[in-house]
């Protein structure tokens, strides 16, 4: 266990003493970042938001497998104009400053944000909270450090949870369906 901290120790610092390289080569990357997610909700004409399982739900105990199972929606939000409005307002309010640490658990996103223009789909926003990440195919630059916290006022505004027992919710679902779980 200590040799594990230690490690931990080792890399958290060669990540930090690496920040002030990396921060010349991501200079602006964040401002970036907000621009291209602004324009795409600038761009689309319907913007879905959902709350839904995620594969790390469905993890049957007495195999210590993943269950395959099709993804649970829980609930989904077509944002209004105000909502638009109001999404956009807090991507412009979250700082600049470029995310330069990544997050070092295992990406379980219950959130995604959909970008449609026409009906096609432009891009997807997929949000794991518990880490706070986030894994964006509309842009190719690196993230602002607080976007997360940003996405989190806005899902918690249109009135979905940020966080919740997950793999509860995921059970108690399939139980009600009449499904096996995994912790049948």
């Amino acid at each position: 266990m200590f040799r594990k901290f230690v490690f931990l120790c080792i890399a958290l610092c060669a990540c930090l003493s690496a920040a002030p390289t990396q921060a010349s080569k991501l200079s602006g990357e964040g401002a970036a970042y907000k621009r291209d997610l602004i324009k795409a909700i600038e761009q689309a004409d319907k913007i879905v938001v959902t709350e839904h399982s995620d594969k790390y739900d469905f993890f049957e105990v007495k195999t210590h497998t993943f269950q395959q199972r099709e993804q649970l929606v829980y609930q989904t939000v077509i944002l209004s104009p105000q909502d638009v409005v109001n999404f956009k307002r807090l991507v412009k309010a979250v700082p600049d400053r470029t995310q330069y640490v990544s997050a070092a658990c295992i990406f379980v996103a219950h959130h995604t944000i959909k970008f449609y223009a026409q009906d096609e789909l432009l891009s997807t926003l997929p949000i794991c909270f518990k880490c706070g990440a986030q894994e964006w195919d509309g842009t190719k630059h690196t993230p602002p450090q607080e976007i997360v916290g940003g996405l989190r006022k806005f899902i918690t505004a249109i009135g979905l949870h940020p966080e919740m027992k997950w793999w509860q919710l995921a059970d108690e679902r399939l139980k009600k369906d009449g499904m096996p779980s995994g912790s049948d």
